[in-house]
């Protein structure tokens, strides 16, 4: 490789002319073919140096490359060989160029205030184009099902044992609700006592009001009361004791010649007929006009062995064409059967069967 400044002759791996110490890729200078020819008895000679038998080689300073004896610069960096490194070199580093001139800073510009910003030029308002007028005979789209409301239960029946706890809880949230043994679990089902019938009675709502409705069931319904009028022929459930009060039946027809004999009549206009289990009749209680004591102890209607009954446990009245009955305050009640259908509120018993049950607001 013949370098572009002296065309000294050199190995095709160095980085810079053994001879100038120039750069071998510097092609801005003129190259051995633009120079003028030398002349004299230097003209034959071959550029390329050669290597002195036995010299010791030359070490670069620079980058501590070494040389042989016959270069005048380093074959790796092209530094002068016999120069020293500059000092905090790095070994093989080239050397640092110095920086160019800064240039001249321009005068600054005056500053002057920007111009005021420009208003946007308005324009109209687009207009939106009109809904899309309806297929006819495409189907409108189904709007979503709306999610169910809860359902709030409307009263509550609430079974009472016989110590006065609750033993069982029903709500009521249907408008008909069935009572009996074999009715849904959901509606008011007694399956443990035999003297309900499998469909004995049915809690309706009229509106905001609540009916109960006897079904015709033989042992039938029965409500609390505290002072009601009675119909003859109508049932009370008083302690363990079943009655039925009416009126004394008419006097049979006597013949004119041959009277009928008998006790004298005290003036009895009603009675008291025991029910008895079976459907058969027991004792009959005859009735005076006015106030009839039934309890267990003294009275006009007397039961001493039911201890379910109080000493005074009611009084049933005997008016001219009416008759009532109040209850005294006992421990367990009076109940009325239920003729039909009642209304019912929030507090009162029934007796079904041998079950209490008593109606509780929601």
């Amino acid at each position: 490789m013949e370098c572009p400044r002296c065309g000294a002759h050199n190995e095709t791996d160095v980085g810079s002319c053994l001879s100038c110490g120039v750069a071998m890729s510097d092609t801005s200078l003129p190259t051995i073919a633009q120079k003028p020819a030398a002349s004299g008895p230097a003209a034959g000679k071959v550029g390329s140096p050669r290597l002195a038998q036995g010299a010791p080689p030359k070490q670069c300073p620079n980058c501590m490359t070494l040389n042989a004896a016959t270069f005048k610069f380093c074959a790796r960096c092209g530094t002068p060989l016999g120069a020293t490194a500059a000092p905090g070199a790095k070994p093989g580093a080239p050397a640092a160029s110095k920086p160019p001139p800064a240039p001249a800073r321009a005068p600054a510009a005056s500053k002057s205030p920007p111009p005021p910003p420009s208003k946007p030029a308005t324009s109209a308002r687009p207009v939106p184009p009109p809904p899309p007028k309806p297929v006819t005979g495409q189907a409108r789209p189904a709007s979503p099902p709306k999610p169910a409301a809860p359902v709030r239960p409307r009263a509550r029946v609430s079974a009472i044992a016989r110590d006065g706890s609750r033993s069982a809880d029903f709500v009521l949230i249907k408008d008909e609700t069935r009572v009996g043994r074999d009715v849904e679990v959901n509606e008011v089902r007694l399956d443990k006592d035999p003297f309900i019938a499998p469909l004995h009675a049915v809690f309706r709502f009229e509106g905001p009001q609540l009916v109960v409705q006897d079904s015709g069931t033989p042992n039938g319904v029965f409500l609390w009361l505290k002072e009601r009028t009675l119909e003859s022929g109508d049932e009370l459930r008083i302690g363990r004791q079943r009655l039925r009060v009416e009126w004394m039946p008419d006097e049979p027809e006597q013949l004119a010649d041959q009277p009928v004999w008998g006790s004298p009549n005290p003036g009895y206009v009603a009675r008291v007929v025991q029910l008895l289990e079976g459907g058969g009749e027991g004792d009959v209680y005859p009735l005076k006009a006015g106030n009839n004591l039934v309890g267990r102890g003294a009275g006009d209607v007397s039961f001493p062995h039911d201890g379910y009954v109080s000493s005074k446990h009611a009084t049933i009245t005997v008016g001219e064409g009416s008759l009532a009955v109040k209850d005294l305050g006992s421990a367990n009640g009076t109940f009325v059967r239920v003729n039909g259908q009642a209304a019912v509120t929030a507090g009162d018993l029934l007796l079904v069967g041998e079950q209490i049950l008593r109606i509780d607001p929601a």
